[in-house]
């Protein structure tokens, strides 16, 4: 993997500029960001790579902490803030981005101390090579620590090839060619993990990506972290469900707290008094309830009404461990649990599957759409499988006319049968399925499967989480590889 990096010349300029200058008053950590940016746009440079890798002795680092200190009071703050340093081949540093969004003063001053000093450059095969480095910087109790961060590089490797169970169907894809597919990992942005199951799309079309590494926004040019600056949250503290209701209030499950996001600020619902178990799931509903699945039963939330259904408030409940839940436009609740799948609707009366002869028998409800027809779809889950490719999963279709069909890998063009998200396309009218080991599937709803993944494609991998469209039509894809968005080309 390559970037850019400046050349010496550019460098050096810049050594001279802040050393003799320092930092002229009224120069923000913007400005200097920015310029370095542009500075550093004339060559190449490798992602930590070497042996041995760019590096510093550790009382360099330690010592631009301590005159921070001597020059701050931090107080009781708290925080981090990373910097990616690009060294060249003669050791000179440039700062080529930051995750300070606050662009505080403190930044300014630590870019102009990464830069001012000569590092010991990469080698590969005994030849210095310009490369980067990602600094880490610490506050917590008055005090300023500072480490160097090591990637990951096995996570560079390509992924495996995807499982392909259907040997029936041939995969020509003619809708693949009509979208422009982009892709965001941690290494070629500020996406703070690669690994996100869980994501929401609000109102103004903001992306909320939640990961086990930290939170941040995208607004499908430009990244915004949450961290300590301006939320409850740390940079990097692993984030649980989320969503965004029907007054785009976004929802977020953290450290065993949910949190409601109005308009930026961040208040904690007291979920606690309800269930103590964790929430594995936010859901949004049609009718504008919210749904929290726990492994002790299902809280539904609207205007701070509340409903609690377990095994004790509602017998015909197969478990309390519930896995998934969604309301319809008739206003049918369906709760899929470990141990199968109810439906109440709107008069309260509880449709059991367990024992009929559809494909929700002793299934769970995993996910859930519906079209502007009328039609339901589900993903199926059975917790009793002993085989990976289990027939009896794959998607259910609940036609308005009240007929059910299945599509599996045996009968249809579905690559394998373990789906774990699914999306209604309202602007193309087709259903996209977010599989577990098979990529991404287009269903034109009639008999048209098309299978993208890493192989076939440019997207990063062939695991997807989550699928949500934003109000032009864009689909952003949650992966174990980064941030996928699939957008319609233009017509020229």
């Amino acid at each position: 993997m390559s970037a850019v990096f400046p050349s010496n010349q550019v460098c050096r300029l810049w050594l001279v500029i802040l050393f003799i200058f320092c930092l002229p008053a009224g120069l923000s950590a913007q400005n200097l960001f920015l310029e370095k940016v542009e500075a550093c746009n004339t060559s190449n440079y490798c992602m930590d790579c070497g042996d041995p890798k760019a590096t510093c002795d550790q009382v360099i680092l330690d010592n631009i902490s301590g005159q921070i200190v001597r020059k701050y009071l931090l107080g009781n703050s708290k925080g981090s803030i990373t910097f990616q340093v690009v060294v060249d081949s003669t050791g000179f540093g440039c700062v080529l981005s930051h995750t300070d969004i606050a662009n505080l003063p403190i930044t300014a001053d630590l870019i102009r101390y990464l830069n001012g000093f000569l590092w010991k450059p990469a080698k590969v095969n005994g030849k210095a090579v310009s490369a980067s480095v990602n600094v880490i910087f610490r506050i917590a109790d008055g005090k300023l620590s500072s480490q160097i961060q090591r990637m990951d590089l096995a996570e560079l490797r390509p992924p495996d090839d995807p499982v392909i169970y259907n040997k029936q169907t041939t995969y020509s894809n003619p809708s693949l060619k009509t979208y422009e597919f982009s892709v965001w990992t941690k290494y070629n942005s500020p996406l703070p993990d690669n690994i996100s199951r869980s994501c929401t799309m609000d109102k103004s079309d903001i992306l909320w990506y939640a990961t086990a590494g930290g939170l941040t926004r995208f607004d499908g040019e430009f990244f915004n972290p949450v961290n300590e600056y301006n939320s409850p949250f740390t940079a990097d503290q692993a984030i649980g469900s989320i969503n965004t209701d029907k007054d785009n209030k976004t929802w977020v499950y953290v450290d065993h707290n949910i949190y409601q996001v109005t308009a930026g600020r961040f208040r904690v619902y007291d979920f606690n008094k309800y269930f103590t178990s964790a929430v594995t799931h936010i859901l949004n509903s049609s009718n504008g309830k919210l749904l929290f699945t726990t492994n002790q039963g299902l809280v539904a939330v609207r205007n701070d009404k509340v409903v609690v259904f377990n095994k004790k408030s509602l017998p015909q409940l197969p478990s309390n461990d519930i896995s998934y839940a969604y309301v319809d436009s008739r206003k049918n609740l369906w709760i899929g649990t470990a141990k199968g799948t109810i439906m109440i609707d709107k008069n309260f009366f509880v449709t059991t599957f367990n024992k009929s002869n559809t494909p929700l028998k002793n299934m769970s409800i995993s996910d859930a759409v519906e079209d502007e027809k009328g039609n339901l779809y589900f993903s199926l889950v059975n917790y009793n499988k002993v085989v990976d490719d289990d027939d009896k999963e794959g998607l259910a279709v609940l036609k308005a006319d009240g007929k059910w069909l299945h599509y599996n890998d045996k009968n249809s063009g579905m690559p394998s049968n373990r789906v774990n998200d699914i999306l209604y396309d309202k602007f193309e009218h087709v259903l996209w399925l977010g599989t577990d080991q098979s990529g991404i599937v287009r269903f034109n709803l009639k008999d048209g499967w098309e299978n993208y993944h890493n192989i076939n494609s440019p997207a990063p991998g062939h695991t997807i989480y989550q699928l949500v469209q934003d109000s032009k039509g864009a689909i952003y894809a949650t992966t174990a590889n980064g941030l996928l968005r699939l957008r319609k080309k233009q017509k020229p």
